[in-house]
């Protein structure tokens, strides 16, 4: 397999780039279900889109899938959403995690896992009407019901973000018992009670496949509600599920000054950082899949 490209994931980030919301934006939401729909075509895949109801419309989450050479092995999922708030491009939040999702998809398309792998980018991650992730909250409920199994989903929500400066990482009062960086220049992998071993094998494959990059994870026990950051995204819908799930992430507004506003932007983002992260999930799909 080969390494994750910066200028790819820059090309991606920018075709994203733009408020992307389903009231205020609804044609610019389509246009990026169409861009990932057409980079994942251009790669080999075959994605389709898989409807769910809020408040009386439709949506959909697009999912690609490559079949294993071993279908009764647990699944490995790698996911990341598509919409953004009101009033922000959401290049950080989330073109970042989409664009790593489509270099994911191009560095897989020439391999044979022998355990299925599915690529899902969801919609309406962001809050609408008092809830949000209602796009993977109705993907993981589905395959509960199916009874699919995972080995492990992996979620990429904002990977872009980096700041050298001395004090750039905040770090929550609640984590005072765990050593965190106060500069923000490593990626954070977070899982719940059930996804110690899929924490490992995140950490474990950053380190193999990305020497350099740092890595800080965290358990966060009872599905994340005694640190309620660690629920703010997809993952969640998955823990809820009672699968093994991480949130992989640049933390968002614990470092990113751009997050939610109108600056968060394309510029600010570092690429060879991404690329880097990139390489550390595709390895990890590696070891979860073969």
């Amino acid at each position: 397999m080969g390494s994750a490209d910066p200028a790819r994931l820059a090309t991606h980030v920018r075709a994203l780039e733009g408020e992307r919301h389903p009231q205020s934006s609804p044609a610019a939401l389509e246009a990026a279900a169409r861009y990932i729909e057409a980079e994942l075509q251009a790669v080999g895949f075959s994605p389709e889109r898989r409807a769910f109801e809020f408040r009386g419309e439709s949506y959909y989450n697009i999912v690609a899938t490559r079949a294993g050479a071993l279908p009764d092995r647990d699944r490995v999922l790698v996911a990341a959403h598509y919409d953004s708030v009101r009033g922000t491009p959401g290049a950080d939040d989330n073109a970042s995690g989409v664009a790593g999702l489509l270099e994911i998809a191009r560095i897989l398309s020439g391999t044979r896992p022998a355990a299925t792998v599915e690529l899902v980018a969801f919609n309406l991650e962001e809050i609408q009407a008092y809830t949000y992730r209602v796009g993977s909250r109705r993907y993981a409920a589905a395959a509960r019901r199916e009874g699919i199994r995972y080995a492990g989903a992996l979620v990429l929500e904002m990977l872009g973000y980096v700041s050298r400066d001395p004090g750039s990482q905040y770090v929550p009062k609640l984590l005072f018992w765990k050593r965190v960086p106060r500069t923000g220049t490593f990626i954070a992998a977070t899982g719940d009670r059930r996804s110690g071993r899929l924490l490992r094998t995140f950490a474990d494959s950053a380190k193999a496949a990305v020497p350099g990059l740092a890595v800080v994870t965290l358990r966060s026990p009872l599905r994340g509600w005694l640190v309620p950051y660690t629920r703010l995204s997809d993952n969640a819908s998955f823990w809820d599920e009672g699968y093994p799930s991480l949130m992989i992430t640049d933390t968002a507004f614990l470092r990113n000054p751009h997050y939610h506003r109108r600056s968060d932007s394309a510029h600010t983002l570092d690429y060879e950082f991404m690329s880097r992260v990139v390489d550390a999930v595709v390895e990890t799909v590696r070891r979860l899949a073969s």
